[in-house]
């Protein structure tokens, strides 16, 4: 029995690739798979990203022949996906609370049992 090649790209990385109909397209690899002649093949995931239609399709069998060029790495795409998070989670926090009549006047009422205010 031949010994298995290895696969050339891994889980998570970005990749374009040339589909059976001649369709250039960039998806996520999502599984690694063996053909029946132990050639290593991937499971592709593309997003759909038109007006219409939100959603995915799954490419199976995709070899390393058909595959063009990874985009990003699995770490790359991981990075970018928690920068992306940690800002929006930032700008959240950093936005300054509107305090609400009721917040107010509680905080005058403190002041006042503290002997703060006027």
């Amino acid at each position: 029995m031949a010994k298995k090649r290895s696969h050339t790209y891994n889980c998570g990385d970005i990749v374009t690739f040339k589909f059976l109909t001649g369709d250039i397209l960039t998806g996520k690899i999502t599984e690694h798979t063996w053909k029946e002649d132990d050639t290593p093949s991937y499971k592709i995931r593309v997003e759909e990203t038109s007006k219409n239609r939100k959603g995915f399709t799954i490419y199976p069998c995709m070899t390393d022949s058909r595959i063009m060029k990874r985009e990003k790495t699995a770490m790359a795409a991981y990075k970018e996906f928690n920068l992306k998070a940690n800002d929006e989670l930032r700008k959240k926090h950093d936005k300054k609370v509107n305090k609400s009549e009721l917040d107010e006047a509680i905080d005058s009422q403190k002041k006042f049992i503290n002997g703060e205010a006027k």
